[in-house]
Formats: structure tokens, sequence, C-alpha cells
């Protein structure tokens, strides 16, 4: 009871109030009734047992089982040893319980053990009618079809309601997986892109110094600062996702024009030279905020492989095309399969595509005949 109390708001409680106070009035009238304290006793236990059952924070098996067994049992006595059977009702409180505790061993059994607790307690409530006295054998099969009846209706309901729950449970689960995805992607891209940076930087930089000469200082003063930014910036992707952790909301990026994003990624490269080409026509369509956000990773992630996984590179190009309904995204290299020393993780072009195809496009990603490159189609309006 203090569990259920504890859920629920101050109106709510009110309600509760005004229904266990009726409830209550009900099964005094039923106590009342009762021809002799045997019936008057079994009635009022028979009518308290579903709520207390009810109102319990687990409800388990055997509660249920208790409970419509100890029903049948008080029929069973009233209808064949009881010397006075009931007069005026058989106990109208109990069923309302009866069948508010099938709706509830819907919802907290699996489907097998609520189909028996169910069927227990189907049982007990269409056999109420047994305990009255005097009463014609028409009338008792009447009652019980309509008492059967009824409780199929209810038993219903409480299928909707299940249904209801699983759904919510089910949308529930997704949007959990596709949050883990969400961040699982963006983990990778910043921890992929700018570590990747850092590490073939300082790579570069050990090689210079590691034949005993000094290199060229500004040589070396841009190696360094190539370190600093991408260090930077890895802080600042981290501070971002530590903030989505805490707060629930995603950071918002600044809308950025493609032909800059393309220059920005071009420009702090920390590998071969790079080359761009963007359509002009692109200038003239306002993009989509997915489809620019799904091309800046695409070339975040094809430049980070670049890195990791290709030796021997002389250059690299960016392109961007559009044919007024597709925008068409590359990135190519002429270098051989190799790279680095880091681990590889084998998920950057799986959380590629994911992002791509969750903003309408396709990814194909595969060597050429002179190297290898990444393609993205990605639909360049909102329709």
């Amino acid at each position: 009871m203090t569990g259920i109390l504890a859920r629920l708001t101050w109106w709510q409680r009110v309600v509760l109030g005004l229904i266990l106070a009726a409830g209550a009035a009900v099964l005094a009238l039923d106590v009342l009734s009762a021809p002799s304290t045997y019936g008057a006793v079994g009635v009022l236990v028979c009518g308290l047992l579903p709520s207390a059952a009810l109102f319990t924070r687990t409800l388990t098996t055997y509660a249920v089982a208790g409970v419509a067994t100890a029903s049948i049992a008080f029929t069973v006595v009233c209808a064949a040893l009881l010397p006075g059977k009931l007069d005026n009702t058989f106990g109208f409180f109990e069923l309302i319980g009866i069948a508010c505790l099938s709706v509830r061993t819907l919802q907290a059994f699996g489907a097998w053990r609520a189909t028996w607790l169910c069927a227990l307690l189907g049982l007990a409530a269409t056999v109420l009618p047994l305990r009255l006295d005097a009463l014609e054998p028409g009338w008792m099969a009447s009652m019980g079809v309509t008492i059967a009846l009824v409780l199929a209706f209810v038993l219903l309901l409480g299928l909707v309601m299940r249904l209801h729950d699983r759904g919510r449970t089910d949308a529930f689960q997704l949007a959990r997986q596709a949050q883990r995805l969400e961040y699982a992607r963006d983990l990778h891209d910043f921890v992929a892109h700018h570590v990747t940076a850092i590490v073939v930087q300082a790579q570069a930089a050990r090689f210079a110094t590691g034949e005993g000469r000094l290199p060229d200082p500004a040589v070396l003063d841009k190696m360094l600062d190539g370190i600093e930014r991408a260090g930077s910036q890895a802080l600042t992707s981290m501070r971002g996702m530590v903030d989505v952790l805490r707060d629930g909301t995603a950071p918002t990026r600044p809308q950025q024009a493609l032909s800059l994003m393309v220059n920005d990624l071009a420009t702090s490269f920390a590998g071969a030279p790079v080359t761009t080409s963007v359509d002009p026509a692109l200038a003239s369509l306002d993009l989509p905020a997915t489809t620019v956000d799904a091309a800046r990773h695409v070339v975040q992630e094809a430049l980070t492989n670049v890195l990791r996984h290709a030796t021997r590179v002389t250059g690299v190009r960016i392109s961007a095309r559009t044919d007024g309904k597709e925008l068409e995204i590359s990135v190519t290299n002429d270098g051989q399969a190799g790279g680095t020393s880091l681990p590889r993780g084998g998920f950057g072009l799986v959380g590629l595509a994911e992002r791509v195809e969750s903003a309408g496009g396709s990814l194909r990603a595969g060597p050429t005949s002179r190297g290898w490159a990444v393609t993205a189609l990605l639909p360049s309006s909102a329709a």
C-alpha cells in the first residue's frame, strides 16, 4: 500500500480514497446481509483478500492463487455445508476485487502463468451465485454466464493495457538503443579524428628528431601547433559529450555552409595535401541541416581513415556536386593499405553508414584503381 501511494499525486489519492470508501460501504452491506455469523465472516474475509493482494508492492503467484482458492472454498462451504446460505448478495465487492486482480495478474506475469491464474480467478467469480439461497437453477445459470461475460470483457481490457505497456516498453528500449548508438558514433568521431591527428603529428615530430638532427623550427612549430589544435578540439568535443550525458540535451551546432565546412576540414588535415572541388550550384541550395551534418561526418571519417589505414598517400581529393535532387560528396586518396600503428576499431564505416542512412542517403566505400574512395549520396532538399 505504501509503495502505491508514494507514486500517486494528491488528486489520485483523493479519488482512491473515495473508491475505497464506496467499496467499504458495499462490503459492509454484503456482511450485514449475511444471515449467519459464519457467512458474514466468510464474506468479509473473501472480500478483503483481493484488495490486500491488489495493494501489495509485488504481486506473487501464491497471493493470486490463495485469493481464488479461498473464494472457491467459501463458495463450496456455502453451497454444501453452511446451514443458512446468503440471502441478498453473493459478495459484490469480492467480484469487483477479483476482476481488478485479474487485470493486474495479466500485467504482472508472463503469458502461461497469467493464463492459469486468470482461469482460476474466473472460476472463483463464475461460481459466486452458488452462495445464494432459494435461487432457481435458471437464474443461477444466467448469473454465472453474465459474470463470465463481464469478466471476459474486463480481461480484454487487461490485455489491451498489457499490450499498451509492452508497446511503451519496446519504444523506450528502442529509444535507448538509438541513443546509445548516437553516443557511440559521437564518441568514435571525436576520439578517432582528433586523437588520430595528435598521434600522427607526434609520430612525425619523433621521426623528424629521431635521426639526431634538429628539424626546421618552422616545421616543428607547425607540428606542435597541429597537436595543440587537435587536443583543444578533442577537449571541446569531450566537454560537449559530457554535457549531453549529464543534461540529456544535445548541443546545438551552428549551421555552416558546405563549402566552408569542406575547406575547414581540408585545412586542418594533418596528412597529405588536400584538394577540394565544390560545385558552385551548391551555394544557391538551402541544404537540410541533417545533410550538412552527415556530409561533415563523411569527410571527417574519410580523412581520419586516410591517417589510420593508408600509406604512401601523395594527395587527397574532396569533391561535392549536385544534380538538383541529391548531393554527392566523395573523398578519395591514392594511398595503399597500411597506416599507423593505432588499434583498429572496425566501427567507423558502420557508424558512418548509420548516420548517412538516418539522413535519407546512402554510402559506399571501397578501393579504386589508385587508392580508396568514400562516397555518400544525400538529399539536397528537406522533401
